[in-house]
């Protein structure tokens, strides 16, 4: 028959206690621990906070801590627990301090993320056997031997350099001396020119005029329009011609006075000369001069050169009906230049030769020079213009008759 799970008394007149709470019993250590924990809290032994607050729940469930503090009730793990703590459960409560975070370091904006801090860093330079490692890695002593015999090298290189270029400029200097011409052939700053390399003014006269090739003596002309009388020394100024022309060389190797004979022909000399501004309308660049010099003839070593052009002529007289200005052109005029190179020169002579040596800072020509300017005659030559407003009008067809080719119009000029 099943036990009675309650149990009535006669004598109990109250009918609430006709259900008794059951009896206690011992809770196994490991089980009073976990209830402990479980029922043990802030509301611990405080109100009931329900609906009906007029009586106070009862647990019939008890946590260890409110059994009283009995050594003899307590298990030997919990005494040692509650005497180290120095006191009840409620006492050895206590905040829990707040969970450590790990806040980064900010980052810069140049820092690169990838690489490792500084102290791994040092730490892999250490177990890697250091700087001196490093060295070894990257070539070490060999390589630093290379670089020292490069720059050996190097600078060897240098100093010879400046050796051979010291020693070839005093040989160009010391060749340029032997080669050089005399006093004429140096510039105004007294530095030995080789000759005939130079800056020079040709000093001349007019020595003569011819006008064979037209038919109006007006329409032919030459600069400075009076022609050299030796027994007049007034034309000795009036009818001098100044040339300043620039002579340089193509090449290393040309020719000069020292140079051996040549053809009749003659052979290129490697040099070039060129005009500058002058009166005479005569304007030319960088022409090849031609060097002769026969061997029957060893005192005529000379330069030369020719070229066309078209000689510009204001008339010297009126050559219309009307009385306007004309312009005449010679457009098959020959120009050409000679310069000895050993043959002297008579003008000018004694004062006027120191006082004109040097003009416009070039140095004058120290031998002979002979320049002409020469047209044939024929159909159109020449061929003349009417001058409006200072260009080019009508053609003039009433300036003459035309001449035989075989005749020849000259401007010539010399210094001998």
């Amino acid at each position: 028959m099943p036990m009675s799970l309650f149990r009535s008394t006669a004598n109990s007149n109250n009918a609430g206690s006709a259900l008794r709470s059951p009896a206690q019993r011992r809770i196994s250590a490991p089980v009073s621990i976990r209830l402990s924990t479980i029922t043990e809290g802030a509301n611990a032994g405080q109100p009931d906070t329900g609906v009906n607050n007029t009586r106070q729940s009862r647990s019939h469930i008890r946590s260890l801590d409110n059994v009283p503090d009995s050594p003899g009730r307590l298990p030997p793990y919990r005494q040692a627990s509650r005497s180290s703590a120095g006191g009840r459960s409620q006492d050895t409560g206590r905040t829990a301090p707040p969970a450590y975070t790990w806040v980064p370091d900010p980052i810069e904006g140049e820092e690169d993320l990838r690489a490792p801090v500084e102290g791994e860093k040092l730490a892999e330079l250490r177990r890697n056997g250091g700087h001196l490692r490093k060295a070894r890695q990257r070539g070490g002593w060999g390589r630093a031997a290379v670089v020292a015999v490069v720059v050996l090298l190097v600078v060897g290189l240098a100093v010879g350099l400046g050796v051979g270029l010291t020693a070839g400029r005093k040989h160009q200097n010391s060749s340029s001396a032997d080669q050089a011409g005399p006093s004429g052939a140096t510039s105004p700053d007294n530095r030995t020119q080789v000759f005939p390399l130079g800056e020079y003014s040709l000093l001349t006269n007019l020595r003569e005029v011819n006008t064979s090739c037209t038919s109006n003596p007006a329409t032919w002309r030459c600069y400075p329009y009076t022609v050299f009388n030796p027994t007049d020394g007034t034309t000795n100024t009036s009818s001098a011609a100044t040339f300043n022309w620039i002579i340089t060389n193509t090449s290393s190797a040309y020719t000069t006075n020292t140079s051996s004979s040549t053809p009749s022909e003659g052979i290129p000399a490697n040099l070039t000369i060129s005009s500058t501004n002058n009166p005479f309308s005569i304007m030319f660049t960088n022409q090849s001069l031609t060097y002769i010099s026969l061997a029957s003839n060893t005192s005529s070593p000379r330069l030369t050169f020719n070229f066309t052009q078209s000689k510009s002529v204001i008339p010297s007289t009126s050559i219309t009906s009307n009385g306007a200005t004309a312009e005449c052109f010679f457009n098959s005029t020959d120009f050409t230049g000679t310069l000895y190179l050993d043959v002297p020169r008579t003008y000018p002579d004694g004062q006027e030769a120191q006082q004109d040596s040097s003009t416009g800072g070039f140095e004058q020509w120290p031998y002979a020079v002979e320049i002409s300017q020469a047209s044939p005659g024929g159909q159109d030559v020449p061929a003349c213009y009417q001058m409006i407003n200072g260009g080019v009008g009508d053609r003039i067809l009433t300036a003459g008759t035309a001449m035989s080719e075989e005749s020849r119009c000259l401007c010539d000029y010399r210094n001998y």
